[in-house]
């Protein structure tokens, strides 16, 4: 399923034709062609390094990681295409390295958790509109969501041997919202056109984190 680029598509290898999208159809530059994803990328990297054992050494893992590296954007955030938006695409990208072995001093992460850190709210959480798919750059949200908290919370734990404050505020606010409805959408279907709220989200994604903070962090 890996592209030849190095990183991973949703459906299948290699649909990358770019004149696809020129088909007189609404929604052809996103559903004409499936090219690679960092959040997809960062999923297949996650699977391959926590469940198959595989590491940064390997052919096609190597190429997973520099395509990676090259699709970060100049502010230290990945793009996702599945999901709302930048924080989802950095939570894949900065776990699926992690788990296959990049140190986390490498400066992609680093400015990847510099972002985070600048995008976490005063509250303590994180929350990004799905304006942001729309106009490719990251566009907050007035006010934290449970999955893009636990998500963001997530790539710091596989970033930092210990807790920080920025975590510290973060799982706390994260234990805060789970005792409120959530009903903001954070996946995305078509660009600008649908996204989803998934009802299993505010407790699968919150459940990951605080799990790995447990197994971290003691």
């Amino acid at each position: 399923m890996q592209n030849s680029d190095g990183g991973w598509p949703a459906f299948e290898p290699n649909k990358t034709n770019e004149l696809l999208t020129l088909f007189p159809i609404n929604g052809a530059e996103a559903a004409a062609i499936d090219p690679s994803t960092p959040d997809l990328t960062g999923r297949a990297l996650e699977f391959l390094g926590e469940y198959a054992g595989l590491k940064k050494n390997r052919r096609g893992i190597k190429k997973g990681i520099d395509w990676l590296k090259k699709a970060q954007e100049i502010d230290g955030s990945w793009y996702g295409r599945w999901g709302v938006c930048y924080i989802y695409g950095t939570w894949a990208a900065v776990t699926g390295m992690r788990a296959v072995g990049v140190p986390g001093d490498d400066r992609h992460l680093i400015l990847a958790k510099q972002w985070l850190e600048k995008v976490q709210h005063r509250d303590g959480g994180w929350g990004e509109s799905c304006l942001s798919d729309q106009v490719k750059h990251y566009i907050p949200l007035s006010k934290p969501t449970l999955c893009q908290t636990a998500w963001a919370l997530d790539a710091l734990i596989s970033l930092e041997e210990g807790p920080t404050p920025v975590i510290d505020t973060g799982m706390q606010t994260l234990l805060d919202l789970l005792e409120e409805k959530d009903d903001y959408p954070t996946g995305a279907g078509l660009p600008g056109n649908l996204y989803i709220h998934y009802h299993s989200y505010q407790w699968i994604w919150p459940m990951v984190t605080i799990s790995h903070y447990l197994k971290k962090y003691g």
